[in-house]
């Protein structure tokens, strides 16, 4: 699917014979981009290879290798999308890639006079174990990460954003992307390991009370945003207007197939627990559908369907009401509000389906798309959060004590489908013009295509 128009300008996909890099290289094709290149270890295979892409063989832990890359290609934009995958545990691995293969990526781009990079990092940069709820752009990075992939690709979305040309300067504009659960077409994870559960007759096995919401991010939607962020750096686009977040309310675009009203998504609660889905109330939806005569910064008409609340507790209110202390603005008189406004250059988002999902709903959704007769919820046996770590934590003795560095069950993955984690992405629309363009349902169909057309 299109959604932008071609700008003639030099495109690399550094990791292109990936999950994610050949989505963007599919998506930059479909728009009538002509100056396309793939960079990575080794050439791609099978869906993975986009027709008429050149490909150029390449080692970002190798400095002199990148820049012999870009000096051949001279590209205007780099896509970073390589890194090692997130299960594999291999900590020097991790280092290598995702801090020392970034130095490399940022050094030959600035003497190759690149214009813009647009870093994939992760929305997991942000985790040390705990709850994750409604989480914007202000929270911090933990102390002490989850695990070393979280932490060295926070490593390296620190050291792309240290890149970063001054506003008003000539020079290297840097953006990092927060994805969150990528699935899709070409996955070689979440898909296939959801799948192989079913597989191998685990479906029944709950672990926790699967009340914990987790953000999902299908994979076409997330090249989507990486073209948008791309978009903006070479267009030097404008900071949001600050206005805009008072008078225009974002409308609820559910894509994929025309809907009725009562199947659009409705507004979690941002707290840990949920109530029955079925029956939850959207306050929102009670608020009438009112035109604007106002249009978005990118020329869409501006619907007032679902008025953002703000309180102090949210990351804009000080911008929309600066006259009023808050955390975010303890002084008011002396901040600069127009250097307040929402910029793209240097900046993180947080970039999902926008769509949180109970984890274990988005496995059944998996499992049932599969084979519409697997699910069957008088047969789940559910295991309480607390009984799943012991377990976890004896098997993995278990296996320490055969010899296995590591086994399908551990406390790591206990933690994984029992915990909080979903994010807020009102920035990246605002400011990116984001919109996811499949949701959550029609990505989990077209993804599960894909893995029966390929299965072996």
């Amino acid at each position: 699917m299109a959604t932008s128009k071609a700008n003639g300008a030099k495109y690399v996909v550094i990791g292109g014979s990936g999950f994610l890099g050949s989505n963007i290289i599919q998506a930059l094709v479909n728009r009538g981009e002509k100056n396309v290149h793939s960079i990575d270890l080794n050439q791609p295979s099978g869906s993975l290879s986009v027709p008429g892409v050149p490909f150029q063989s390449a080692d970002i832990t190798s400095v002199e290798s990148l820049k012999s890359a870009f000096e051949k290609i001279k590209p205007d934009v780099v896509f970073h999308t390589a890194s090692p995958a997130a299960i594999s545990r291999n900590t020097e691995l991790f280092r290598k890639v995702n801090v020392g293969g970034t130095e490399n990526v940022i050094a030959a781009a600035q003497r190759a006079n690149v214009k813009v990079i647009v870093y994939t990092s992760s929305a997991s940069v942000v985790f040390e174990g705990k709850d994750l709820v409604n989480v914007d752009e202000r929270m911090p990075y933990p102390e002490k990460h989850f695990d070393t992939y979280d932490e060295t690709k926070a490593e390296g979305e620190r050291l792309i954003l240290a890149a970063n040309t001054d506003e008003g300067a000539e020079g290297l504009k840097t953006v990092a992307l927060r994805p969150a659960g990528i699935f899709g077409p070409n996955d070689r994870q979440a898909i296939p390991k959801t799948i192989n559960v079913l597989k191998t007759g685990k479906q029944n096995v709950q672990i926790g009370d699967n009340m914990n919401l987790s953000d999902w991010t299908y994979v076409e939607n997330l090249a989507h945003a990486h073209l948008l962020a791309a978009d903006k750096l070479l267009k030097g686009a404008q900071p949001y207007p600050r206005e805009l977040l008072a008078s225009v309310h974002l409308p609820i675009r559910n894509a994929g197939a025309a809907q009725p009203d009562t199947y659009l998504e409705r507004g979690v609660p941002t707290s840990d627990k949920r109530p029955d889905v079925a029956g939850a109330k959207d306050y929102a939806r009670e608020i009438p559908n009112t035109s604007s005569n106002l249009t978005t910064f990118d020329g869409q008409p501006a619907t007032d369907i679902r008025p953002v609340i703000r309180n102090k507790f949210d990351q804009f209110f000080h911008l929309v009401n600066p006259e009023i202390p808050s955390a975010g603005n303890p002084i008011p008189e002396t901040v600069s509000i127009a250097e307040e406004n929402i910029k793209v250059a240097g900046e993180i988002f947080f970039i999902t389906n926008g769509q949180p999902i109970p984890f274990w709903d988005f496995m059944r959704g998996v499992w049932r798309e599969y084979d519409p007769s697997s699910v069957d919820l008088k047969k789940v046996w559910h295991i309480p959060k607390d009984l799943g770590y012991s377990m976890a934590y004896l098997a993995e003795w278990a296996y320490w004590f055969k010899g296995e560095k590591e086994g399908s069950f551990d406390r790591y993955k206990v933690g994984y489908t029992t915990v909080t984690r979903y994010f807020n992405i009102e920035k990246a629309r605002r400011a990116l013009g984001y919109e996811p363009l499949y949701n959550l349902e029609e990505g989990i169909r077209r993804s599960v295509a894909w893995y029966k057309e390929n299965e072996k």
